[in-house]
């Protein structure tokens, strides 16, 4: 919100529990060379909850495109 020209790639690997809970989360790659606005993403994907299943844990590589606005 604070810079309106941010753009760039991030690329999260994100480890959901079959409880739904994000157990882990880290950058993988990043173009933003912003390393607050990567820990401040990283702490909100770890809030997320996708909602229990009969599943194994599942790790998914999740890439996040920002555009200038």
């Amino acid at each position: 919100r604070r810079d309106p020209t941010l753009q760039g790639k991030v690329v999260l690997e994100i480890t959901i529990a079959p409880t739904g809970r994000v157990t882990s989360c880290k950058v993988v790659s990043s173009e933003l060379n912003n390393k607050a606005l990567e820990h401040k993403l990283v702490g909100r994907v770890k809030l997320l909850n996708f909602g229990a299943r009969d599943v194994e844990e599942m790790i998914v590589t999740y890439p996040i495109d920002f555009l200038p606005s």
